[in-house]
């Protein structure tokens, strides 16, 4: 009978397979690599936790020895915003900014010394020069300096 494969491919190879030894050995060295890194990693995490209480008479406000930053932001129409870490919060006027880093410096939010409150101006390239003067004056006139900010042509 005739076939289309050779009778050498037909016939059984006698021997030992190797493929699932060398699966094997790589499994075991995968493990024993395993073992070996988390055994290290475990050793090198003993650290001693310190138990922070407060102080007596301590306040919950802004900590005097921090640095506190506020952004405030001036659009391309002239309008201003309280910038928040989660979304933007628009003022009326200059007035409104002056009464608004008031009322957080009176609650405490803001450090009691206005040197260590670092008030940043994140200006649009179109915004008037008008608007811009007055959010400054703004700022100044709630007892903190203003710091604008421009970012260079390549971060935009």
């Amino acid at each position: 009978m005739s076939s289309f494969l050779p009778d050498d491919a037909t016939r059984s190879i006698s021997g030992v397979s190797m493929a699932p030894m060398i699966d094997f050995l790589f499994l075991m060295l995968v493990f024993f690599a395993t073992l070996a890194v988390s055994r290290v990693t475990t050793r090198d995490t003993n650290i001693d936790l310190v138990e922070i209480r407060p102080e007596v008479g301590a306040s919950l406000t802004a900590n005097d020895a921090e640095q506190r930053t506020v952004t405030l932001k001036i659009a391309a129409d002239g309008a201003y915003a309280w910038v928040a870490e989660l979304r933007d919060y628009p003022l009326d006027s200059p007035v409104a900014v002056t009464e608004e880093l008031q009322r957080q410096y009176q609650k405490g939010i803001l450090p009691e010394d206005p040197k260590k409150t670092f008030v940043m101006l994140k200006i649009d390239k179109t915004a008037s020069w008008d608007a811009v003067m007055r959010m400054v004056f703004a700022v100044r006139d709630a007892g903190f300096e203003a710091h604008p900010v421009y970012l260079p042509e390549e971060a935009l």
